[in-house]
């Protein structure tokens, strides 16, 4: 044995073969389990259950024995480099620690590259197939987890502020976009999700149907009169006023008209009203909701800051708002979004402005209005005439029509030099 040799040979030899598949194997535990988000972590100890799943379940405990896997996947190159430095040293080689700090050093590399890939592949499956190695590791390392475990600061009891209870919204988010990111969630699912996290917040005027898109109706009209309109819109309940808009009575629903025209004397359309609920146009979604369920009504009228009708909102404004658009027979056909041929739609003025990146893959950042119309009269300054063409954010927009300064129907293409730019980039 040469000098600075410390450890008999066979000491030596034996800490080799240990330390050589304890390393690597370590190391692709402590990597999984860290690179895993809380989602995956979830899924995989309910499906181990057992040992795995109480470990889990104990937060401290499983931070303690991500961290001693974290430890030994470092520790054990270092005493490699120490086992291997000694061998050479032994065998007389020049620079013994050299040569073995890179071999060590190249193991680590292709360790960490093998790695890289199962967390590519199939991260859920690894896990899986690891399980009983898991179970293995953690029986060894159980009597320094359970000493360890006292020593790590509790988390603070159950009691939340309002500074928790946002950093609660932030974590929700959190686990949808690693589930989603992660693929344990669908898109479809992810963005569902996002939609019910961002309900709470959202207000009112943003999904309600602005005062100019209202079907109404004077509250002194005849019953027939009134089911004609329920017929032309397609709608099962309509708000009554009493001199202007801004003067909402009541909601009348057509089952109430065609009780009422089947009776002989039938009673005053004033009768068959129901009671609206006022609401401001800064009301949030997930309050709105909640007073619609507990008042039992389907539709509230919301009011500006003078008291004036801005608009209606129903339950199903809501729920759309949640599962996106839902259309019954009569809207799809009126759904105001044609292709004239490739390439070339007509819009209705009304249409979000999301159609367009749906349609174009244009996307418009920060705008200040939501709807095509509003994105033509920002541009112009002004209410267009009929045939005027605006043409911005790389679309040829052209108005068809106009009715009491409003824009109808617009014929959407891309503008020649985004069209050329586009055949350009194809060949």
């Amino acid at each position: 044995m040469g000098d600075g040799v410390f450890l008999p040979p066979v000491v030596l030899g034996w800490a080799l073969v240990l330390f050589l598949p304890a390393g690597v194997l370590t190391a692709v535990l402590s990597t999984l389990l860290e690179r895993s988000g809380p989602i995956r972590l979830r899924q995989w100890a309910e499906d181990a259950g057992g040992t795995l799943r109480r470990l889990y379940d104990a937060p401290v405990r499983f931070g303690v024995f991500r961290f001693l896997l974290s430890l030994l996947s470092r520790l054990i190159p270092i005493l490699l480099v120490l086992a291997i430095g000694q061998l050479l040293q032994m065998w007389d080689r020049r620079f013994p620690f050299l040569w073995s700090f890179g071999f060590v050093a190249l193991l680590v590399a292709f360790t960490e590259a093998g790695n890289r890939a199962i967390l590519a592949r199939d991260p859920e499956r690894a896990l899986d197939v690891l399980t009983r190695l898991y179970r293995a590791v953690l029986f060894v390392l159980a009597p320094l987890v359970t000493l360890l475990a006292p020593l790590v600061p509790q988390a603070r009891p159950a009691g939340r502020d309002e500074d928790e209870e946002e950093a609660t919204a932030e974590e929700i988010e959190a686990f949808i976009d690693v589930g989603t990111r992660e693929g344990i969630l669908e898109p479809e699912q992810g963005e569902m999700l996002w939609s019910i996290v961002d309900f709470r917040d959202t207000q009112v005027r943003s999904v309600m149907t602005p005062r100019i898109d209202m079907v109404c109706a004077p509250v002194e009209s005849h019953l027939e009169a009134l089911a004609d309109r329920f017929v032309e819109s397609g709608h099962s309940r309509i708000p009554l006023y009493e001199d202007s808009i801004d003067h909402v009575v009541g909601v009348l629903h057509i089952r109430d008209v065609l009780r009422s025209l089947r009776l002989p004397d039938p009673p005053p359309v004033r009768e068959l009203v129901k009671p609206p609920l006022f609401i401001p146009e800064t009301k949030v979604l997930g309050e709105l909701l909640k007073e619609l369920q507990a008042r039992f009504q389907q539709v509230a009228i919301v009011v500006d800051e003078y008291g004036g009708t801005a608009g209606m909102v129903t339950v199903e404004d809501l729920i759309e708002e949640i599962v996106g658009e839902i259309m019954d027979e009569h809207e799809a056909l009126a759904a105001g979004l044609e292709q004239l041929e490739d390439g070339v739609w007509r819009l209705e003025g009304r249409g979000h402005i999301e159609l367009l990146d749906d349609l174009f893959r244009v996307e418009v950042e920060n705008p200040e209005y939501e709807t095509v119309a509003g994105l033509i009269f920002n541009s112009l300054g002004r209410v267009p005439v009929v045939g005027e063409v605006v043409d911005t954010l790389g679309l040829r927009f052209t108005v068809e029509a106009v009715a009491d300064r409003r824009i109808q129907t617009v014929r959407v293409e891309r503008a020649p030099e985004s069209a050329e730019d586009a055949e350009e980039t194809e060949t």
